[in-house]
């Protein structure tokens, strides 16, 4: 229990002494200083009296110079305590009279002197009555010390009441403040401290009296507080009930993580790790616990300085790190990638390094995986055209820089299409993987060997010489072993196969050519093996580039000539060989070009061909020839019994939509399809029989006719004629052109002719520019002719004039 001094009443007595004592203090100072003045007035008024009374006879005194009188009145002023000397004076200050005594002892001079003189002289001017000067003057001295004294006796009365008036009032409130506070609260601290703070709702606190005051107040908010803190410890235990649960929960679902986790502090000792971490370690988390770094030195890649100091610096600088690529090895010395994240963390009063690290062996693996696989053929393992473009770019910077030479060469096999559709894809798949064994094995081992695509190779030649006619040669014979290596037999089941190649040199580095550049020109250069038979080698040079690039430009030309219309038709008249009258007509392209005028169509036509142009531009001939015939028809030129030739290509024939187009444009113009005579060469034939019937066959359904066009040209046209529905056959011009002087070629047209009218098919002589050529195609009855003796191809235009004639301008008897 406090003590007494520490007590509330104590101290508030304390307080109220001081304030007492203050206050009476005040109030006595002020009741001293009205009395004061008052006594000082009242000093000043009795000596005023004093002075009133004793002038008169002063006076009389000094004016008869009576020093008996003089004393008389001296002794008489004498008799007054507080004066202690009188002297009377003439008009030339002679002493008339004069008395004194000694001052009495006195304890308050001191307390005088504080306020003022305690010794004071009071003069006083005598006057003859009917005169104006001075006649004398009196003076006495006064001891304010004695003056004052009823003064400070009745101070001395009033403070020491006041100050006996205080402490009563300060006893009397101290009792009351011990029995009316002091003592409630005393009470309350005890049954405080009897409180159980484990369970504080079970007590309660209470008075002996109760009273609507601030004590009752106070007990009763704090009764309130003891059933407030009950309920929190109770909720309280509850949660840590639940933490508890928790906090296991969570260390199981930490050690069910297929990851590493652990918490290390800034010295490298394990504070905790999960199952995963230790079962790596061979050990377990209890006894990871307290662990250093240091002790599994043998699995890490890391020494125990460098991942401690890393922790360290996590730890310091309160921000994470990241090991992408940890390597470790776990008991058995199976090595192990491990991505691991170090983050700072709060651990009761400690920051420490939390470890998660997980195993990305298998991801690793995958992705070394997936980047071979997307470098990679993965038919052949050979790499592909990614790996290719990159390498290629690599080795073009190294021969730049180094001044070497090396070779690109683009190799495609020959006819291989024929083995994936005569023995299927799995054979043609096996020969593809013997040939890539084979370019293996024949290149250098800085050499690289690339698919690029299909039945496509390309090989890179790598430290050629710094001499380029040296570099070429060994290029060549590289080349030379190559396509030997490919030509050697392949063996499958019962086959002997036979594969040739086709290949494209060219030599790096070139000022003018990068890595799609050389791969182009690489390329151009086997398609002009192609061109000349297969099975052989061909450098590149720039025409070939010059021709490509021409190409091209001509390509983007033909895109714009038919967006703006510049594509035009003539038309080249068909006549009877006997009476030569005009019965149809071949429906020609031409293309003018803005600037190089009309453009040859030997030129254009096979651009239009391979870029697949060729499809639309073959509608929009349809289209354009039918709406030019109508006119005609509407003029009355064109007869029933005529027709209008077009020319299909092979691509446009195999078009999907071919046959729906083609009637689409008939049906929109109201045009009789008996009036067109499509024209197919023998490349349409031979790529697929049944398709090519088919499609003839539901355009002949509707009324169309076909012309075999430059029929014995190909290998196999006879064969054909019986199952093709074509209703006309076309010498070629090449079999016209000599037929006066070549006995070859009378006999094969006199042939084709005599079979194509034993077939009851129409026979037409293409090309003839002679009298003499006309009179054999009459001859040997043909039926029909074309050629420049008939009439070039004309404009619309003039060949309208020609269709008034109704004839050619020849005639033979």
């Amino acid at each position: 229990m406090q003590g007494f001094a520490q007590g509330i009443s104590f101290r508030l007595a304390k307080v109220g002494v001081v304030i007492a004592f203050i206050v009476g203090i005040l109030m006595s100072a002020v009741q001293m200083y009205i009395d004061y003045q008052v006594q000082s007035t009242e000093i000043t008024s009795l000596i005023s009296r004093i002075t009133e009374v004793s002038t008169p006879p002063a006076v009389r005194a000094v004016h008869t110079l009576d020093d008996k009188l003089a004393r008389e009145v001296a002794t008489g002023l004498m008799r007054y305590d507080f004066i202690i000397a009188v002297t009377i004076e003439d008009e030339e200050a002679n002493e008339l009279a004069s008395a004194s005594k000694p001052r009495q002892e006195s304890n308050t001079h001191w307390f005088t002197q504080f306020f003022t003189d305690d010794l004071k002289l009071y003069s006083s001017s005598l006057f003859i009555p009917g005169e104006v000067n001075v006649s004398g003057h009196m003076l006495f001295v006064v001891d304010l010390d004695i003056a004052y004294r009823p003064f400070y006796q009745q101070s001395v009365v009033l403070i020491s009441s006041g100050l006996i008036r205080s402490f009563f009032l300060v006893l009397f409130l101290f009792i009351a403040f011990h029995y009316m506070l002091t003592k409630p609260l005393i009470n309350l601290s005890v049954q405080m401290k009897q409180i159980n703070p484990g369970s504080p709702g079970e007590q309660r606190l209470n008075r002996p009296h109760q009273t609507d005051d601030e004590l009752n107040q106070l007990v009763q908010s704090a009764n309130q507080l003891l059933d407030t803190v009950d309920l929190a410890l109770a909720k309280r235990r509850a949660v840590e009930v639940v933490l508890r649960k928790s906090e296991e929960h969570v260390r199981q679902i930490i050690d069910s993580l297929p990851v590493w986790v652990g918490a290390r502090n800034c010295d490298g000792y394990y504070i905790f790790a999960n199952k995963a971490l230790s079962g790596f370690l061979g050990t377990t988390p209890d006894q990871m616990r307290g662990s250093h770094i240091g002790e599994f030195e043998q699995y890490s890649a890391m020494s125990p300085s460098e991942i401690v100091a890393l922790d360290a610096e996590v730890i310091k600088n309160r921000r994470p790190a990241q090991i992408w690529e940890e390597k470790w090895v776990d008991i058995n010395g199976k090595p192990h990638q491990m991505h691991t994240y170090i983050m700072p963390m709060e651990f009761y009063d400690e920051v420490v390094a939390l470890v998660v690290s997980s195993d990305i062996t298998e991801l690793k693996n995958t992705q070394e995986l997936m980047e071979h696989m997307a470098y990679h053929d993965p038919l052949t393992d050979l790499p592909n055209r990614s790996y290719l473009l990159e390498r290629l770019e690599e080795e073009l910077s190294r021969a730049t820089m180094q001044k070497v030479i090396g070779a690109l060469l683009f190799i495609d096999l020959d006819q291989f299409k024929n083995i994936n559709d005569s023995l299927g894809h799995p054979v043609g798949d096996v020969v593809l993987k013997r040939v890539a064994e084979r370019l293996t094995s024949v290149t250098g081992d800085n050499d690289v060997v690339v698919r690029l695509s299909g039945d496509e190779f390309v090989i890179i030649l790598t430290g050629l010489g710094d001499h380029l006619d040296d570099a070429v040669l060994r290029a060549e014979a590289a080349g030379e072993r190559i396509k030997t290596s490919i030509a050697e037999p392949y063996y499958h089941n019962d086959f002997e196969l036979h594969v040739t190649c086709s290949v494209g040199v060219v030599m790096f580095p070139d000022d003018d050519a990068g890595v799609h550049e050389l791969l182009q020109y690489a390329d151009t250069a086997m398609y002009q093996v192609k061109d000349h038979g297969r099975n052989a080698i061909q450098f590149f040079n720039r025409n070939m580039a010059d021709n490509a690039r021409n190409v091209l430009v001509m390509e983007g030309d033909l895109h714009k000539a038919l967006e703006n219309k510049r594509f035009s038709l003539h038309f080249q008249p068909r006549a009877d060989s006997q009476s030569s009258e005009i019965v149809g007509a071949e429906a020609l392209l031409r293309w003018y070009h803005p600037e190089r005028g009309m453009v040859s169509p030997a030129e254009f036509i096979p651009v239009l061909e391979t870029s697949g142009l060729i499809v639309e531009v073959g509608q929009w001939v349809i289209s354009e020839a039918i709406k030019q015939v109508k006119q005609w028809q509407a003029q009355g030129l064109w007869h029933e019994n005529m027709r209008i030739g077009v020319n299909i290509s092979p691509r446009q024939f195999r078009a999907a939509n071919f046959v729906d187009d083609v009637i689409k444009i008939c049906t929109r113009e109201s045009f009789p399809p008996n009036l067109i005579e499509m024209e197919i060469t023998e490349g349409i034939v031979i790529q697929n029989l049944d398709e090519t019937v088919g499609t003839m066959a539901a355009l002949c359904a509707e009324g169309i006719n076909f012309a075999l066009d430059d029929f014995g040209t190909g290998y196999s046209s006879i064969s054909y004629l019986k199952q093709l529905p074509v209703s006309i056959l076309k010498i070629d011009k090449s079999f016209v052109r000599d037929l006066t002087v070549d006995r070859n070629d009378r006999v094969l047209v006199e042939t084709i002719s005599a079979m194509g009218n034993m077939l009851k098919l129409d026979v037409v002589a293409e090309g003839v520019e002679t009298a003499e050529q006309l009179k054999c195609v009459q001859q040997y009855k043909c039926r029909y002719y074309q050629g420049y003796f008939c009439s070039k191809p004309l404009s619309p235009r003039d060949f309208e004039r020609l269709l008034v004639k109704g004839k050619t301008a020849v005639q033979l008897v």
